[in-house]
């Protein structure tokens, strides 16, 4: 779903309040997402703002969200998408420093 709202030209985007910039690893173990340090357990929210006719088609299209919408439908999860004239998305504050990461010399 991150990367359907990417991909559509999504201003910006959180999870669970959670700003993502670029850099940010969303990993799913099962039900549990590790996100920035933190656990976060299942209902999942995400915030996106853009266009949202853009993101809402990009969502429509995307095979990721067909297999998502397949798991709702099969296990009797939830999926929903909402609307919202105003939306505010908290600023990133995790580091911006690559951890993991260097340029070889």
């Amino acid at each position: 779903m991150v990367n359907a709202l990417w991909a559509a030209g999504a201003d910006g985007v959180t999870i669970m309040g959670q700003r993502l910039i670029a850099t940010s690893a969303v990993r799913c173990v099962g039900n549990v997402l590790l996100l920035q340090g933190r656990t976060y357990s299942p209902p999942f929210v995400v915030t996106a703002v853009g266009d949202a006719d853009a993101m809402r088609e990009r969502l429509g299209q995307s095979y990721e969200v067909s297999l998502l919408q397949q798991a709702v439908d099969r296990f009797g999860l939830t999926y929903r998408v909402e609307d919202s004239s105003q939306v505010d998305l908290p600023a990133y504050d995790g580091a911006l420093d690559l951890q993991y990461a260097s340029a070889a010399g």
